[in-house]
């Protein structure tokens, strides 16, 4: 499960699906995030991803979200920018048995500062990171069970140098999560001409298994949307935005879209319904099974065990071009070069 906290933010990402920024003043009630917590345990969640919406760090009740989480047996995984990760910090969520997701769009600071949005941002980010390293995250919680990662979203500005970064993840046990620019939230207004083709997608995702394989003794399916791991969240996953409203996925955005809606509400918000409730609706069941209905070369793909295409890709490109929500959910995958 995904926990948005609040929509303020130190940077302004030109590729973020929120978009958030310094202006928002949103702010989610603890006692609210608590009892998600507990309803997901009801449910067997085994961790909760607070992805803030904006930089979750910033929320003032923060460091109370990840005692609760951690006291409950459940993992919290922490989605930063790094920006505010203090020595101090990294060590307590280090404590706390937290696992962080950090952001290096690039080793170039003219990049980094551009795509964040943010001059200055990419010595910030990186000094972060060093905390994290310092804390100890580089140590893997167990046999394939690695604490830190970093997030790169993949676009023309940075395509260069994503198999130094990828080296740079490797020899430092950082998972590298190299993601792909989608067109939904910032994107579409400002790094719309930096959209990576199917054929760059598949150059680079290539170049990435050849190095792991001679390098460093990984070997993995290459067309799954997240390199190097595949992403099956719509079959097990909630993801809750400030408002309460329920996705499967970040940029999966059902609760904006008019055909969803009831009265001209979105119904499926945790201040109506229970989480249980809303896990075993009509919708979210359908969403569940999604790798059932499947459209055009995912339909009868050998791979469907471990890939469904990226599905928020899929939904965001479907509904921008008029398509049915739920017909866009089973679109085929347009990153998929198999």
């Amino acid at each position: 499960m995904r926990l948005e906290t609040n929509k303020s933010c130190n940077l302004r990402c030109r590729y973020c699906y929120a978009q958030s920024g310094d202006d928002s003043a949103k702010i989610a009630d603890i006692n609210s995030l608590k009892r998600i917590v507990s309803e997901a345990r009801e449910l067997g969640i085994g961790s909760v991803v607070v992805i803030g919406g904006g930089e979750p760090t910033l929320y003032p009740k923060f460091r109370d979200l990840i005692v609760y989480i951690d006291s409950l047996g459940i993992i919290p995984v922490v989605f930063s920018n790094t920006v505010l990760m203090t020595e101090e910090l990294a060590g307590f969520l280090y404590e706390h048995n937290a696992s962080v997701m950090g952001k290096l769009d690039s080793l170039k600071p003219e990049v980094q500062d551009y795509l964040a949005g943010r001059e200055g941002s990419s010595e910030e980010i990186r000094r972060g990171l060093e905390n994290l390293l310092k804390a100890g995250f580089s140590k893997p919680a167990g046999p394939g069970e690695l604490r830190l990662g970093v997030s790169f979203v993949s676009n023309k500005m940075n395509l260069g140098e994503i198999e130094e970064i990828w080296h740079f993840c490797r020899q430092n046990n950082i998972f590298p999560n190299m993601e792909i620019l989608t067109p939904t939230g910032r994107a579409n207004d400002e790094l719309g001409d930096k959209l990576l083709t199917a054929d760059e997608i598949k150059e680079y995702k290539l170049k990435l298994l050849e190095i792991d394989r001679k390098c460093y003794g990984y070997n993995w399916l290459p067309y799954t949307p997240i390199t190097a791991s595949g992403c099956l969240q719509h079959l097990y996953s909630l993801y809750i935005n400030i408002e309460g409203n329920v996705r499967p996925c970040a940029p999966t955005k059902l609760d904006e879209h008019p055909a969803l809606k009831v009265g001209g509400e979105y119904p499926y918000n945790i201040n109506k319904m229970s989480l249980r409730e809303i896990y075993k609706s009509d919708l979210f069941t359908y969403v569940r099974n999604i790798d059932k209905v499947l459209e055009g070369r995912c339909k009868n793909c050998e791979h469907i065990e471990e890939c469904i295409g990226c599905r928020g890709y899929a939904y965001s490109v479907g509904v921008n071009n008029g398509v049915d929500p739920l017909k866009a959910l089973r679109m085929e995958c347009q990153q998929c070069f198999k």
